[in-house]
C-alpha cells in the first residue's frame, strides 16, 4: 500500500531524491568538522582529503542552498499530493451527486490526503538519510573495526523483538482508535445536518447522551494508543541509547588496544550516533504511518472505485483524446425532461468573445448548462466541437471535465489557505499563479491580509466575504486552465466592486477561452458580445442593443432589473 504512494508524482521524484541527498550531505558537516579537528590534533596538519574533498562538499551545499533549494524543496511532495487529490476527486466528479454532507466528507478526506505530505517530506528523506549513513558506517566499520558491526545489528534485533511483542496489541488499539474517530466524525456530521429534526422530535437529550458516551469512548481509545506509543518509544530508547553506549565502549577499548586511532574512533562514533538518531526518527514515523494506514486504505478504495489499481494506473497514463476546443457548435438542440424547455437552439461559441445566456427563471438555462457539461441528455439535436460530437456516457463525461468547467453562485472552498485553494486544481506553481492573477486583476484584496496568500479561509471560506470567496473560486477555475467555461450567476449574490472585478476578468479570459455566462444582470449583459435570450422555449440571439430593440421579452426583463435597481437606490 505504501509502495503505491511512490507511483504518484513520479515525474518529480528526482527533486525529492536531490532534496534528500543534500539534507543528508548537510548532516555530515559536523562529522567533517570533527574529523578535521581530530586529524589536525593527531598530525598537526590537514591531509589532502580536507584540502580538496571538504571544500567541494561545502561549496556544493552552499550552491544548492542559495540557488536551487527553493526550486526543489517539496516539489515532489506537492506534485504527488496533487495527483492523489485529482484521482480522488475524479471519482466524485463521475458520480455527480454532491450535497452539503458529501462536501463535508470530501473535505475530511482531502485533509487526510494533505496529511500524507509527511510521507514525502519527512519519512522518505529520513529513510534515505538512514540508508546512506548506514552504508557509510558499514564501509568504515569493515575497513577499521569489523567486529564493531555486531553492536548495531544486535540493537536492531532487540528493537525488532520488542516491536513484535507489542505489534498485535498496537494493531488492535490503532484499529479501535480509527474506528472510534471515524464514528465520531460521522456522528457529528449526522447530528449537525439533522439538528432541526432532532430538536423538532425532542430527541436532543437522548442524542446528547449518546454523543457524550461516544466521546468518552474516543477519549479512552486515544489514551490507549498514546500508552502503546509510549511503550514502543521506551523500547526504542533502551535499544538505541544502549547501542550507542555499547558502541562507544567498544571503540574506547579498540583505541586503548591500539586497533583504532582517535580520529577513526570519533568518525565511527559520530556516524553510529547519527544513524541511531535517524533510526529513532524512523520509528516514530512508522507509528505515524500506521495511524494513517486505515485512512490511506479508505482513500485508495475511493480512488479505485471497484476497479483494480492497474486499470486505474492505466487510465492515468491514457492521454485525453479531446483536442483543444476552439469552437462549440449547437445545432437544432432541444432540451428538457418530460417536456422540452428549449427547442431548436442553434448557436456557435468561439474563443475571443464573451457569450451570455439569459431568460426568466425556469426557462431552461441551468438545464442547458448541464447539457453543455455532458450531464443532461438532449431531447434532440447535437452539440459538436473540433469535428467531434458531445456524448453523455460516463467515460466521455470524465474526459470532458478535463476540458470544461462549471462554476455556480455558491462554490465550495476547502479549509486551508487561499493559495492552497488556488493551487488545488492548477498546473502552475505559486509564483506563476500569482502572476496570472495579477494579469487578470484577481485577488488583489490579499495584499491587505496579514498573511496574504497564506491566510486561512476557514471551512467553506467562512472567514472571507462572499465577494472574496467568489473571487477565489473564480481564480481557482482560471488556474484550472480549461478550454470551456460556464459561469452561472456568479456575480448575482456579491457586492458591486467584486462583481466588477470578476466581470473584467471574465472578459479577459474570453480572449483566450470559450466563456459562457448565465446571468440576468444588466452590466453583465451589456459587456457580453452575444446573448442568447430564452423566451417561449426559443432562443433569440444577438448583442444587447439588438435584443433590446427586437425582443419585447428581453426589454421587459431589463426594465424589471432597472426598476429593482431604482428601488434599491431609494431604499439606500
Amino acid at each position: 500500500m505504501y509502495g503505491r504512494l511512490f507511483t504518484y508524482g513520479r515525474k518529480k521524484l528526482k527533486y525529492g531524491l536531490i532534496e534528500a541527498f543534500f539534507t543528508w550531505l548537510e548532516s555530515l558537516e559536523v562529522l567533517l568538522f570533527l574529523w578535521a579537528l581530530a586529524d589536525y590534533y593527531n598530525s598537526q596538519r590537514l591531509g589532502f582529503f580536507f584540502y580538496l574533498i571538504i571544500p567541494v562538499i561545502f561549496l556544493s551545499i552552499i550552491v544548492y542552498r542559495f540557488l536551487f533549494s527553493e526550486k526543489i524543496v517539496q516539489v515532489w511532495s506537492n506534485s504527488a499530493i496533487k495527483e492523489i487529490q485529482k484521482d480522488f476527486l475524479n471519482v466524485y466528479l463521475r458520480k455527480n451527486n454532491f450535497n452539503q454532507k458529501i462536501s463535508a466528507l470530501i473535505q475530511r478526506d482531502l485533509k487526510a490526503i494533505t496529511d500524507l505530505n509527511s510521507f514525502y517530506t519527512l519519512i522518505v528523506p529520513t529513510l534515505i538519510k538512514l540508508s546512506l549513513t548506514g552504508l557509510l558506517l558499514i564501509i568504515f566499520i569493515i575497513i577499521w573495526q569489523p567486529l564493531a558491526i555486531f553492536i548495531p545489528f544486535l540493537s536492531i534485533i532487540l528493537i525488532g523483538l520488542g516491536m513484535m511483542a507489542l505489534a498485535k496489541h498496537g494493531d488492535k488499539e490503532n484499529a479501535r482508535y480509527i474506528n472510534s474517530f471515524v464514528h465520531m466524525g460521522e456522528r457529528f456530521l449526522d447530528d449537525f445536518f439533522e439538528m432541526n429534526a432532532i430538536i423538532m422530535y425532542r430527541r436532543d437529550r437522548a442524542f446528547s447522551a449518546d454523543f457524550h458516551r461516544d466521546s468518552e469512548n474516543f477519549r479512552k481509545r486515544t489514551m490507549a494508543v498514546l500508552a502503546y506509543q509510549l511503550q514502543t518509544l521506551n523500547i526504542l530508547d533502551f535499544a538505541i541509547y544502549g547501542g550507542i553506549g555499547a558502541f562507544a565502549l567498544f571503540l574506547s577499548f579498540g583505541t586503548a588496544q591500539g586497533n583504532l586511532s582517535v580520529v577513526q574512533a570519533i568518525i565511527l562514533f559520530v556516524l553510529d550516533a547519527d544513524w541511531f538518531i535517524e533510526f529513532r526518527k524512523s520509528g516514530y514515523f512508522i507509528h505515524v504511518m500506521k495511524q494513517l494506514s486505515p485512512t490511506l486504505k479508505h482513500i485508495f478504495a475511493q480512488i479505485d472505485d471497484k476497479n483494480s489499481f492497474s486499470s486505474q494506473k492505466k487510465q492515468r497514463t491514457i492521454s485525453n483524446d479531446i483536442p483543444k476546443i476552439l469552437e462549440i457548435t449547437i445545432n437544432n438542440l432541444s432540451i428538457g425532461y418530460d417536456k422540452p424547455l428549449i427547442t431548436q437552439l442553434s448557436w456557435s461559441l468561439k474563443t475571443g468573445h464573451l457569450y451570455a445566456l439569459s431568460g426568466q427563471s425556469g426557462s431552461g438555462k441551468s438545464t442547458l448548462a448541464k447539457t453543455l457539461m455532458a450531464q443532461q441528455k438532449s431531447l434532440a439535436g447535437e452539440i459538436s466541437f473540433s469535428d467531434k460530437k458531445l456524448r453523455f456516457d460516463t467515460n466521455f463525461r470524465h474526459d470532458w471535465l478535463k476540458s470544461a468547467i462549471y462554476l455556480g453562485s455558491e462554490p465550495y472552498l476547502f479549509s486551508g489557505s487561499i493559495i492552497d485553494n488556488l493551487l488545488f486544481a492548477s498546473k502552475y506553481d505559486r509564483k506563476a499563479l500569482i502572476k496570472i492573477f495579477d494579469k487578470f486583476g484577481l485577488c488583489s484584496f490579499v495584499s491587505s491580509l496579514p498573511d496574504q496568500y497564506d491566510s486561512q479561509v476557514g471551512e467553506n471560506g467562512k472567514w472571507l466575504s462572499p465577494g472574496q470567496r467568489q473571487q477565489i473560486a473564480f481564480g481557482r477555475a482560471v488556474a484550472a486552465d480549461k478550454n470551456f467555461y460556464i459561469f452561472d450567476e456568479i456575480t448575482s449574490n456579491i457586492d458591486h466592486e467584486n462583481a466588477g472585478i470578476i466581470l473584467r476578468a471574465m472578459k479577459r479570459l474570453a480572449k483566450e477561452k470559450i466563456v459562457l455566462i448565465i446571468t440576468h444582470k444588466i452590466e453583465d449583459l451589456k459587456q457580453s458580445d452575444q446573448i442568447a435570450f430564452i423566451t417561449g422555449k426559443k432562443a433569440v440571439i444577438g448583442p444587447y442593443e439588438s435584443l433590446l430593440k427586437n425582443s419585447p421579452s428581453f426589454k421587459n426583463l431589463i426594465n424589471q432589473q432597472l426598476l429593482l435597481l431604482k428601488g434599491n437606490k431609494q431604499d439606500a
